[in-house]
C-alpha cells in the first residue's frame, strides 16, 4: 500500500510538473486561433511526457489503415479522468466537446475554454452554442473528440450508459465518419472513485474501424449512435474478467 501510495505520488507530480513546463506557451497561444492547431499538438506532448514520466506503458491497436487526410470524430467510452489524456494521443490534432465544468479550474480552465469546446448538458443554450462552434471547428479542419456518455457515469463496469446524440448528429450532417475508441484499461488504473491511488498498468487504447454515416435522416443518426455503441461495448466486455 505504501509503494503504491509513493508511486501515485510520482504519477501526480509528472503531470502537474509537464504542465507547468508547457503552460506558458499553451497560454501564449490561445489567444490565436490561426495557431491552435499547434497548440493542441502541445497538448499531446504533454500526455506522452507525463505516461512516460509515470511509467505507464501505452500500446495502441490500430483497427484500420489511418488516413492523415481525412477528418474524423472520435468517440470513447469514459470511466477515468486518465481518459482525457490518453484519448489525446491521437496522432492528428482535435478538439474536446466536453463538459463546462472544467473551465472553472484556474488557469487549466481559461486554456481549456479558449482552445476546445465546453458545453452545460443541463442547459438548452449551451447545447446549441456548443453545436454552432463544433460546425465551426469542422469546417475549419479540426478532428472532434467525443464522450459520448456525457461524463463519468459508470454503474456497473464494463457498461457504459446511453450515448448522448451530439456526435452522430455532427457526422451525419458533414458526412464524417466516427472512430469507435475503447479505452479497457483507464478504470483500472485510476478509478473515478479513487484519484490518489493510481495503479501501474498498461494501457491499451484500441481504434476500431471508421463507421460512416448511411444518410442525413433521424434514423440514420440513431442508427450510426447504436453502432458506435455496439462496437465499443462489445470491446469493453473481452476484458470484463481481466484483474
Amino acid at each position: 500500500m505504501i509503494l503504491r501510495r509513493l508511486y501515485s505520488f510520482w504519477a501526480i507530480f509528472s503531470m502537474v510538473f509537464f504542465f507547468a513546463l508547457l503552460i506558458i506557451p499553451l497560454l501564449m497561444m490561445v489567444p490565436f486561433k490561426s495557431i491552435h492547431k499547434t497548440a493542441l499538438k502541445i497538448n499531446c506532448i504533454w500526455a506522452w511526457c507525463f505516461l512516460k514520466m509515470a511509467f505507464i506503458p501505452v500500446r495502441k491497436d490500430w483497427r484500420f489503415q489511418f488516413d492523415k487526410k481525412q477528418q474524423y470524430i472520435l468517440c470513447a467510452n469514459h470511466f477515468s479522468y486518465l481518459d482525457i489524456p490518453i484519448l489525446g494521443l491521437f496522432p492528428q490534432s482535435f478538439k474536446f466537446v466536453g463538459k463546462s465544468s472544467l473551465a472553472r479550474i484556474p488557469i487549466f480552465g481559461y486554456m481549456y475554454r479558449a482552445l476546445h469546446i465546453t458545453v452545460n448538458r443541463s442547459s438548452y443554450r449551451s447545447r446549441a452554442r456548443s453545436l454552432v462552434k463544433a460546425r465551426e471547428a469542422i469546417a475549419d479542419g479540426f478532428n472532434l473528440g467525443f464522450f459520448p456518455e456525457g461524463g463519468i457515469r459508470l454503474q456497473h463496469y464494463p457498461n457504459m450508459v446511453d450515448f448522448k446524440d451530439g456526435a452522430f448528429k455532427l457526422a451525419v450532417e458533414n458526412n464524417l465518419p466516427i472512430i469507435p475508441v475503447t479505452l479497457p484499461d483507464n478504470y483500472r488504473i485510476l478509478p473515478d472513485d479513487d484519484l490518489f491511488n493510481i495503479r501501474r498498468k498498461q494501457c491499451r487504447i484500441i481504434y476500431h474501424e471508421p463507421i460512416w454515416p448511411k444518410g442525413d435522416s433521424d434514423l440514420h443518426v440513431k442508427q450510426l449512435r447504436e453502432e458506435v455503441f455496439r462496437v465499443i461495448q462489445t470491446e469493453l466486455i473481452k476484458y470484463k474478467n481481466e484483474a
